[in-house]
């Protein structure tokens, strides 16, 4: 799956989701895992995960307890790192799941989330067929590998290009100059050979 960079410049947009308590221990703990990708907005919701100085051991502990004591419950913990780990690459994706309110970064800096995930996802067996996120990486891998993705070269140009409000405004002024000058050009000739 392509790092979070990758993915809004081929169209996708990103947003936290506040995590609400449940009653239910198993259920919040489903809570927090519960990653959707809406095809039609082309919208990744993700729960909004406060890294703090014990998030990497807490992970750490679970991701343990999970591979050494394995049940037929899914391994949340394994497979959300693992899919975390997909998404962040550079301090560039970090600062984008920040800015979407996806991770709420108490280390200080972005760099030190960026290695959190990355040595978290090291060396981590998991099966590709139980992976809890496998139809959300499906779909988002079969949007990015369109061979027409217009997504992709519109979200490149409007963030590139047009990401003030200015932007468009100066883009339809030189629009407007460049028919005027063709329009007097057109004239001009008329004129000329009448």
């Amino acid at each position: 799956m392509p790092s979070t960079t990758e993915l809004e410049d081929a169209g996708i947009h990103f947003s936290g989701v506040s995590i609400q308590k449940m009653q239910n221990q198993e259920q919040e703990e489903k809570n927090k895992f519960d990653i959707t990708f809406d095809n039609a907005t082309k919208k990744l919701k993700i729960p909004t995960l406060e890294v703090q100085d014990s998030t990497e051991r807490e992970f750490r502990n679970y991701m343990v307890y999970e591979q050494f004591f394995p049940s037929d419950k899914p391994t949340y913990f394994v497979d959300y790192v693992i899919f975390m780990d997909h998404l962040i690459n550079t301090c560039k994706d970090v600062e984008l799941l920040r800015k979407s309110r996806i991770i709420d970064n108490w280390l200080g800096n972005d760099e030190a989330v960026t290695n959190m995930f990355n040595k978290l996802g090291d060396c981590i067996y998991y099966s590709r067929e139980c992976f809890y996120y496998k139809n959300i990486v499906i779909q988002v891998n079969k949007h990015c590998e369109t061979k027409c993705n217009i997504w992709k070269w519109k979200a490149k140009l409007m963030k590139d290009y047009f990401n003030t409000p200015w932007s468009p405004i100066s883009f339809l002024a030189a629009f407007v100059l460049l028919v005027l000058t063709i329009v007097q050009t057109i004239f001009s000739l008329l004129s000329y050979y009448h």
